[in-house]
């Protein structure tokens, strides 16, 4: 159990050296890649741009349409207190 124990709270010496050589980069170093690098240079998140396009006009499409043509969606003040009855 002892072993176990000391394997456990003990770093390796790689784990260590690792460690060591990431705290040591300077701070003003890195700079942070740019949206159009980051998004519009690298050709494989043009699907994703597309999935995110497509459900976003989705989405405004559908809510267009309640608000516009669904009897339940009230926007003004004078219809905001009538009984829904599609049935008479």
């Amino acid at each position: 159990m002892n072993a176990l124990t000391r394997a456990a709270t003990t770093q390796a010496p790689r784990v260590a050296a690792a460690a060591r050589a990431q705290s040591t980069l300077p701070l003003g170093k890195f700079k942070e890649p740019s949206f159009s690098k980051t998004w519009l240079m690298d050709a494989g998140t043009y699907p994703i741009m597309v999935v995110v396009g497509v459900a976003s006009v989705g989405w405004m499409g559908f809510l267009s349409y309640k608000c516009a043509y669904c009897p339940s969606v009230r926007i003004t003040n004078k219809t905001r207190g009538q009984v829904i009855r599609t049935w008479k």
